[in-house]
């Protein structure tokens, strides 16, 4: 699994929640189930290779010292566990799925040139960092 993942699982983007559409690594940063289960739980995430892969569950967490000091920001992390599908998606597959959720956000500059990156992308990876 090569990071950062795409969530695809997620089939109309909204412009404020776009940050919580890729993982640039395996970790959570909170406890909160409701979190877990709205963004992470069997959802579909593909990677910069095309692979996909479906979130399963958090691990627990095993070092007490983070317990103590969850206090401080990204102390407290649960990784994410992810299974493969065994499923892929071409580059076109994911450029198409890319510009579908891109064209329902409200157009602007930005969404344009977004586009246009998209469409000059060469693999999975330029896609997903955009």
């Amino acid at each position: 699994m090569t990071f950062p993942l795409l969530n695809i699982s997620t089939k109309k983007w909204n412009s404020e929640d776009l940050t919580d559409y890729i993982l640039f690594d395996e970790f959570i940063y909170t406890d909160k189930e409701a979190i877990f289960n709205e963004l992470y739980r069997n959802k579909l995430f593909i990677d910069c290779n095309g692979r996909i892969y479906k979130a399963l569950k958090k691990a627990e967490l095993t070092e007490k010292w983070r317990n103590w000091l969850r206090f401080i920001p990204n102390i407290w992390k649960r990784e994410v566990i992810f299974g493969p599908t065994g499923d892929s998606w071409t580059i076109e597959e994911l450029r198409n799925f890319l510009l579908e959720r891109v064209s329902e956000l409200k157009a602007d500059k930005h969404t344009y040139e977004w586009k246009d990156q998209l469409k000059r992308a060469k693999n999975h990876s330029e896609l997903i960092y955009g």
